[in-house]
């Protein structure tokens, strides 16, 4: 699994780099021209146009992470649609746990970034209620899942996480137990999951990625998820761990609504282009970063 991740901090530095660009050029020439934006409230695009290079960096390591978590939760259940697995509790649980789970297994401070950010995005959506995040909504989403995942974080790595789990203020108690906790959710899936796993280090070519195109609004959310192959190296790794029986799409799209989910009529994980942008309005709205931005202008 650390292959498969090795070059996505690479990845993800183009893609910003690339999008940085592409949104510095408009922006500039709206200034040379000297007329101002109708509208009382500037859109995403404006937002991220005014940000530096560094600042869009934070704010897509905060988007790509929870895009991830996203990825895996939803590749989870996948599986569990598309391999029959028996789920002994909430499928939402254990898909949870998977997604933590896997992204750990990458073994690397960069991996370890990003799932910090997921869990972040997690208790920030639960405090400030985003009701335009229909996939959290639908998942039920609130800092008890959010604390279940940090668990697994600290059970599968106490040196790295625990100063954060203090920080968030779990309980001594609940740390003690995380270790058997992680060991049982990583067993768990182990035992559901080995009739299926194949013995090739390539892949079995039966999931395929499909990048629609995006409306002007979301045009570049949907460039940076093409860009950082995000898509590509979760369905990569998932088409070369199992053994799966028909064609799976990995689908980015707009769909009017902030949601993810995967669909098993189609056999296809859908990840909306509104819910790459939920993610950075969320990180734009949190005050310690607006008032960051705003000294640094």
């Amino acid at each position: 699994m650390v292959e498969l991740f090795a070059i996505l901090p690479t990845l993800l530095y183009a893609a910003v780099a690339s999008l940085w660009l592409s949104l510095a050029a408009p922006s500039v020439a709206a200034n040379t021209h000297g007329t101002e934006s109708p509208q009382t409230f500037p859109t995403l695009a404006e937002q991220l146009a005014a940000l530096s290079p560094e600042q869009l960096e934070e704010l897509f390591v905060f988007v790509a992470g929870n895009t991830l978590f996203t990825l895996y939760h939803e590749s989870g259940h996948m599986l569990v649609s598309e391999l029959e697995l028996p789920v002994l509790a909430q499928e939402e649980d254990a898909v949870d746990n998977l997604a933590t789970v896997s992204m750990l297994g990458a073994d690397t401070d960069d991996m370890d970034l990003y799932l910090t950010q997921a869990m972040i995005g997690w208790f920030l959506i639960a405090e400030e209620d985003y009701d335009d995040l229909v996939f959290y909504d639908e998942h039920d989403l609130d800092q008890q899942r959010g604390y279940k995942m940090l668990c697994l974080m600290v059970g599968a790595d106490e040196d790295a996480f625990l100063d954060l789990a203090r920080d968030l203020e779990l309980p001594e108690e609940r740390i003690e137990s995380c270790a058997f906790d992680y060991e049982q959710a990583s067993a768990s899936w182990e035992i559901v999951t080995d009739p299926y796993l194949r013995d090739s280090d390539t892949p079995g070519g039966k999931i395929k990625v499909v990048h629609d195109p995006a409306t002007r609004d979301l045009e570049a959310m949907a460039v940076f998820l093409k860009e950082s192959g995000l898509m590509e190296m979760v369905a990569k790794e998932f088409d070369t761990f199992y053994e799966l029986p028909k064609t799976v799409t990995f689908r980015s799209t707009a769909c009017g609504e902030e949601n993810a989910f995967w669909d098993p009529q189609t056999r296809e994980v859908i990840l909306c282009h509104e819910l790459l942008a939920g993610l950075a309005e969320i990180y734009l709205s949190v005050p310690e970063e607006n008032e960051k931005a705003q000294s640094e202008d």
